[in-house]
């Protein structure tokens, strides 16, 4: 299936609609889209085709402030998640570089667990 991206949501990312890029948001962007955090220029950002699993258009920006720090945004995430959701991005199957944007929510994943 490949890398998936995992972000557990805070306020302060739905707010600023600024997430760090995490080692396994790092690690999807490295094996799925044509555009990775190395290919990125200080200051400069790609960006990617996005669908949320209810099927609504998103756009997923991957970015670098300039000095050097590897951020993301969701375009609408703020509007369908909420803080302690987990979003996963993976890729969308096709041929274009688009990505999966799956919000669990917080309570789902305790309640799988036990």
């Amino acid at each position: 299936m490949g890398k998936v991206g995992i972000i557990k949501l805070t306020q302060r990312m739905l707010t600023k609609s600024i997430i760090d890029a995490n080692k396994s948001v790092v690690a999807f962007a490295n094996e799925n889209l044509p555009v990775d955090y190395g290919h990125i220029e200080n200051g400069k950002k790609a960006r990617f085709f996005a669908v949320f699993d209810d099927g609504s258009a998103s756009e997923l920006r991957l970015y670098r402030r300039p000095r050097g720090d590897e951020l993301l945004s969701i375009k609408g995430l703020s509007k369908k998640a909420k803080a302690g959701d987990i979003v996963k991005l993976t890729r969308y199957s096709g041929e274009d570089p688009k990505v999966r944007v799956k919000i669990t929510v917080e309570e789902e994943v305790n309640e799988k667990e036990n």
